[in-house]
């Protein structure tokens, strides 16, 4: 029996449509070809879609994953995935977010739910280990995220149960609405619309608790592998506690040095460093404090953080973090230098559940529009967007939440709105449909080649975020030799998800990952089969894409980098050779050249199970 291999291995069938349910036990194979977390969610969702099908879709599969860290007090483990399709980008999306979710996913005894279907009211699910109940949720309809959660526990009496719920975002079908969990934590499986698909399922939320006591296979190579992380935390002590202190945002002024550092809607890659003193954390700390808090259990350095302004026109607003994302997206892409307007723009996005960086480049896009004459106020409902204009990014925003007037559209994402704004298409800045996260690539090839070719589009997380790491060493233009760059920070990366565990600390975690399998599984794995593992889940991702019809031409970035050379900063005159790099990386992920399409040959090299 799989659960021999992997304790805790169930898979959860939720139909919302006949509200049934069904447990299935996962595969052996299946296991371990894939592990779980990330990879498992791409192969159950290449499993339970057709090709072209509606992400809005009762079919459209909105699937949880967990791996084998959760449910131990595994470091760095309060991580959980879901996957489904993007009704943003209309391709593959996975998400990971923190918070206690998944260790009560594999408590209840789930290593994966798959929920499908249509509920024909709103309603949300009450799972208790293999018991679900469906629960009536239409006097929730059109609660803010936090209210949501707090409301499901005091119903279901489960104050401690992991939970997740959408907010209006998600009911209103914003296309980049994000799902929130943890209550007021506000984790969020933010990127790509995963909460536009449960607005369109009419499941406002889900609470899970379970009972089941998880055991290592391996108990005392499981107290090693720990011993050895704190080692490696103990050994990184001034970066642990600069993040500890400052949260993501801790080397803004060092992104900003380097010309890392998107600004105005990616105009430029540098702030000006007195409006960077007014977003920065480490420059802001004493006007700005904030509270250190963990994103969920068995974290060893906490680095999420909670502020509340306390004077000033955002008096009362609240919200986690604001992370980097966030400080970017409506701090130096909009030309804002105001900490308390993001941290009033964060709470927005948390509490109407949509995602922050979508949101913020979205209006700055709008922005830019404005500035240069392709939109004026009529189409602005009477605001007048020019960049670093706070209060009329906060207008705009409360526009989007609620779907008013000129909102309803901005709520569609920025490529949506490119096709309505002749002119614009050049400085939409995503790829494939999802706005881009906070790392001028124009001098970063290896950042280039991850927003080109990753399966969601614009994300900065899903082939390991190479900019920060080829900036150190110096390797950040060069063109041969990037693909393979590329191909092991993917695989990295792809691992760490398929755990899953954060990605922070990857600098000594990543080394232990065949150590960490081994301790918890009843398989062994040694650092070239994890290797094989990562390139099988990536090859699978590109599949389900490809399948939809997506080839090289699709690999592409926005214009403005690749036309527009960087008007300053130590990048100055860069564009992106991008199809340069594309043969590189194309050949060192042994895709066909032309069409960026895995071949037979790959597939049975990587022993692929579809």
């Amino acid at each position: 029996m799989p659960d021999l291999f992997f304790p805790a291995s169930n898979l959860l069938r939720i139909d919302l449509t006949a509200r049934k349910f069904q447990i299935h036990a996962i595969p052996e194979n299946i296991l371990t070809t894939y592990l779980g977390g990330r990879g498992l969610g791409a192969y159950l969702l290449y499993q339970h879609t057709a090709a072209g099908m509606d992400p809005l879709s009762p079919d459209n599969p909105l699937i949880f994953t967990t791996g084998i860290s959760q449910g131990l007090p595994t470091p760095f483990s309060p991580k959980v995935v879901l996957t489904t399709k993007s009704p943003l980008t209309n391709l593959y999306l996975y998400s990971v977010s923190s918070g206690k979710l998944g260790h009560s996913i594999r408590k209840a005894g789930f290593m994966a739910i798959i929920i499908k279907g249509q509920s024909e009211d709103p309603v949300y699910l009450n799972i208790v280990d293999d018991q679900v109940e469906f629960k009536s949720a239409t006097h929730l309809w059109g609660e803010k995220t936090l209210a949501s959660q707090n409301i499901m526990l005091a119903e279901t009496g489960t104050r401690t149960a992991g939970t997740a719920a959408i907010g209006p975002g998600g009911e209103k079908l914003i296309k980049y609405a994000s799902i929130m969990n943890d209550g007021k934590t506000y984790r969020a499986f933010g990127r790509g619309g995963a909460g536009c698909v449960m607005g369109a399922k009419k499941l406002k939320g889900i609470v899970i608790s379970g009972s089941r006591k998880i055991q290592p296979i391996d108990p005392e190579k499981f107290k090693v592998v720990q011993q050895n992380i704190r080692k490696g935390l103990d050994d990184n002590r001034e970066w642990a506690q600069r993040r500890h202190t400052f949260g993501t945002g801790e080397d803004m002024p060092w992104m900003n040095r380097h010309g890392m550092l998107p600004t105005r809607n990616w105009q430029s890659g540098s702030f000006e460093e007195k409006k960077l003193a007014g977003i920065a954390p480490t420059l802001n700390k004493d006007k700005w404090p904030r509270k250190n808090i963990a994103c969920g259990p068995f974290c060893p350095n906490p680095c999420s953080h909670f502020i509340r302004i306390t004077d000033g026109p955002y008096k009362g607003a609240h919200a986690d973090g604001p992370e980097y994302e966030t400080m970017y997206a409506f701090g130096s892409n909009c030309g804002i230098d105001k900490f308390d307007a993001i941290v009033a723009a964060g709470q927005i996005c948390d509490e109407y559940g949509i995602d922050t960086i979508s949101a913020g480049l979205t209006i700055s896009f709008l922005m830019e529009c404005f500035e240069k004459g392709l939109i004026n106020t009529s189409h602005t409902d009477g605001i007048s967007l020019n960049f670093g204009d706070d209060a009329a990014a906060i207008q705009s925003l409360e526009k989007i939440v609620m779907r008013d007037g000129a909102g309803y559209l901005w709520g569609e994402g920025t490529r949506r709105l490119a096709e309505q704004i002749s002119g614009s298409g050049s400085f939409a800045m995503h790829c494939k449909g999802l706005e881009m996260g906070g790392y001028e690539s124009r001098g970063f090839y290896g950042q280039a080649l991850e927003f080109a070719l990753n399966p969601k589009g614009g994300d900065h997380h899903a082939f390991g975020l190479p900019a920060r790491t080829e900036a150190a060493a110096g390797t950040h233009k060069n063109i041969t030799g990037k693909g393979e760059e590329i191909k092991k920070a993917a695989i990295d990366r792809i691992i760490g998800d398929s755990l899953v565990l954060c990605s922070f600390p990857r600098n000594f975690t990543v080394p232990l990952y065949p150590d960490l399998v081994n301790a918890l599984s009843g398989i062994t794995v040694d650092t070239e089969e994890i290797s094989r593992i990562g390139w099988r889940i990536l090859t699978l991702e590109r599949l389900f894409n490809t399948r939809d019809g997506l080839s090289r031409k699709d690999n592409t970035l926005p214009a403005r980098l690749l036309q527009d050379p960087l008007p300053e900063g130590p990048n100055k005159g860069s564009t992106v050779p991008l199809e340069k790099l594309k043969d590189d990386a194309y050949t060192a992920l042994e895709w066909d050249l032309e069409t960026g399409i895995p071949q037979q040959n790959l597939l049975k090299k990587l022993k692929m199970v579809l």
